[in-house]
């Protein structure tokens, strides 16, 4: 690991106890959140404390007021809302849960490292500072919750009060379960709800001040289906930052953590999701039929748990405002100051980002594919090619990434490349003839519950490539967290060399197109922007990659760089072509009115359509993505070239509109001779039985 970043493998001393001895040894949870003794609410008080709240209070009697129900059935209500939210933690709970939990990770991964060092760091400044810690993990899968609440248990520390979302709420036993672990639950929209809105303000704030255990929640929302960092959400963020201000706490500490999978077990299930079709819904009875992820060992590789520095609230957030709160109890943090905590966490995640071999592998299989699709990477080739991108990736980018053989010895490095594929033999393999190939991942469409489908219902030919084309790119992704601003400049240049003032206004208006993609801090000031393209400008620079020579930039002796970082672009800006093309022409196409869901499924049809029908625009199977959709959708809404009219209905900016798909159509983009329709069936294994490569 470069950096020296030193990680450890938790799952190493497991394997050699007994798990009933660990996890009934005896324990006194590390709390870290040192308060006096009567600071410290038990679940009662808490609830008192809400339900006394004057702002719940007064939100209680103005519902009384304004509908005519007695201020006593209010108040049950408010004493059920309560009820339903604030967690009940057991140790006793956690205990019990420990021991499934700790066969489940044996069984399921190889290896589950922690940067060990950061996280003792933590652990020992808790131990003597009086601050609030709210742990922020990026959230990947599922497991992100219980895998960071068996990390702490391991340590000996408190497990934290969990944001938890309704749908755990509602598993039979389950719900209640999670909850003595530490889950409280948040309902998923509550802005009209006055009271509810008020309980769960008050309840953080009590929580942040008279709770000596943390706080987790995932900044992000939702789980990241493309594996790669996705726009924070403000509201929980916005209250914790306000309980600052009411002077209970003398910092909160947001501690960003970087959860990364070799193989999230929900693999598939992204996939198809990402396609349109709606995951299961969270069941105890669903909980017992994913056991079967427990069949064969070690299946889901490895996981690298990386903890970032600790962000104060307390340096970021002007003095004045306490005293502005003091006098004005309404006032509220500006959003400006949240959206700046929000970022810094983010940006700590992408930079904690933890590669993996198999990441380069799927990056450099997704070139493949699309230049040399007739010469299929041996594991020869292969080797060679991750070796060089892998120096790239760590010398030229700084990125992190996990060297359990620290060598360029090419026997070696093709065992690491192996090692690396056992996890992923569902998907990609040497064939026999010691080439490697995509296996066919698509279950057949009689297996698929398509009644709530979101978005326009694709051919079975579609699916077949798209699923396993998609599962190799949701494994390209997290790399983005290192090229993004590389890959923008990459879309710039044409062939015969372009401007320098020119290349750079392209990069303007594409990362301005795709700063929500990417979670780029969204910026006017140029001297930022400008800062920031020369950084990555200089690193393709040193890479040969670009040369500069009369004010204009060329492509350089390294195409082969080159191509890497265009390609892995292109899907996104098609995207956004076609999305522009379909709003411009809106009436034209059809009489329905614009919504964000009509949008969707007229893109995601049109797509189809260019797939198989030209080879100008959305030649990859990724284009399929509803998730760049909405993402483009949010970026269009945020610029003001769709703008909302009323009840879900959009009308564009006709101005900029044409004005962007003009700057869209002049970008200098390259396409491929034979599109992934025409290559697939060469790069598809066919044997039933697939012979793993040796040495």
């Amino acid at each position: 690991m470069k950096q020296n970043v030193k990680f450890v493998d938790l799952l190493e001393d497991r394997r050699k106890d007994c798990d009933l001895l660990w996890i009934t040894r005896p324990m006194d949870p590390l709390l870290p959140h040192m308060l006096p003794p009567d600071s410290v609410y038990n679940r009662e008080e808490i609830i008192r404390a809400v339900l006394l709240d004057n702002q719940v209070r007064l939100a209680i009697d103005t519902i009384a007021r304004t509908t005519g129900v007695r201020i006593k059935d209010v108040e049950t209500s408010a004493r059920a809302m309560i009820n339903e939210m604030a967690s009940k933690a057991d140790l006793a709970t956690v205990r019990w849960l420990g021991i499934f939990i700790t066969k489940a990770m044996k069984r399921m991964f190889s290896k589950i490292y922690i940067n060990e060092m950061t996280f003792s760091n933590l652990k020992q400044e808790s131990q003597i500072s009086q601050v609030q810690y709210i742990y922020v993990p990026s959230h990947r899968s599922y497991l992100d919750f219980i895998l960071l609440s068996w990390i702490l248990f391991s340590y000996d520390m408190a497990l934290p009060n969990i944001a938890a979302g309704m749908d755990f709420y509602n598993m039979k036993i389950v719900g209640e379960l999670l909850r003595k672990t530490g889950a409280f639950y948040i309902r998923r929209s509550f802005s009209d709800d006055l009271l509810y809105k008020q309980i769960f303000r008050s309840y953080i704030n009590t929580i942040v001040s008279h709770s000596d255990r943390a706080i987790e929640f995932f900044i992000e929302g939702t789980r990241s289906r493309s594996q790669k960092s996705t726009m924070p959400k403000y509201g929980l963020l916005s209250i914790i930052i306000e309980s600052l201000l009411q002077g209970d706490v003398p910092d909160i500490h947001f501690i960003p953590m970087s959860i990364n999978y070799e193989r999230p077990p929900e693999e598939l299930l992204f996939v198809y999701e990402i396609l349109g079709i709606p995951k299961p819904k969270e069941s105890t009875v669903g909980l017992f039929r994913s056991l079967s992820i427990l069949q064969k060992p070690f299946s889901y590789g490895r996981i690298f748990f990386n903890i970032g520095e600790s962000i104060s609230t307390r340096q970021l957030v002007d003095k004045d405002y306490r005293k502005r709160k003091v006098l004005d109890p309404s006032f509220k943090i500006p959003s400006s100051v949240v959206k700046n905590i929000a970022y810094l966490i983010i940006e700590a995640h992408k930079k904690n980002t933890v590669l993996m071999p198999i990441n380069i592998v799927a990056l450099l299989l997704n070139e493949r594919i699309q230049i040399k699709p007739k010469e299929p990477y041996t594991l020869d080739s292969l080797a060679k090619d991750y070796c060089w991108f892998k120096r790239f990736l760590t010398k030229s980018l700084k990125a992190l990434m996990f060297d359990e053989i620290e060598t360029t010895d090419n026997d070696k490095i093709k065992q690491e490349i192996l090692e690396s594929l056992k996890p992923h033999d569902q998907l990609m393999v040497f064939d026999s003839l010691n080439t490697l190939k995509i296996k066919q991942r698509h279950k057949s469409s009689k297996q698929i519950n398509y009644s709530n489908i979101k978005g326009y219902p694709l051919s079975e030919r579609t699916m077949q490539i798209a699923v396993p084309a998609i599962n190799i790119v949701i494994y390209v992704n997290p790399t983005l967290a290192f090229l993004a601003e590389t890959t923008l400049i990459a879309a710039t240049i044409g062939e015969n060399g372009t401007q320098t003032g020119i290349a750079f206004e392209r990069y303007e208006v594409l990362r301005r197109l795709l700063s929500t993609e990417f979670v780029m801090r969204p910026t006017e000031d140029k001297i930022l922007i400008k800062t920031e393209w020369e950084k990555s400008l200089n690193v393709l620079l040193l890479e040969d990659c670009l040369y500069i020579a009369n004010n204009s930039i060329f492509i350089g002796n390294n195409t082969k760089l080159f191509s890497i970082l265009h390609n892995v672009i292109l899907p996104f800006i098609d995207v956004i072509y076609v999305i522009c093309t379909i709003l411009s022409e809106w009436t034209e196409r059809t009489s329905v009115e614009l919504t964000d869901r009509t949008i969707l499924i007229e893109t995601q049809k049109e797509v189809e359509r260019l797939m198989f029908e030209t080879k100008d625009c959305c030649q990859h199977p990724y284009c399929l993505s509803l998730d760049l959709y909405n993402t483009t959708w949010s970026n269009l809404l945020s610029q003001g070239i769709v703008i909302a009219e009323h009840s879900n209905i959009f009308r564009t900016d006709k101005t900029k509109l044409i004005y962007l798909i003009g700057a869209l159509r002049e970008l200098p983009l390259r396409r491929s001779v034979e599109t992934y329709i025409d290559v697939f069936p060469s790069i598809i294994s066919m044997s039933s039985v697939d012979i793993q490569a040796k040495l």
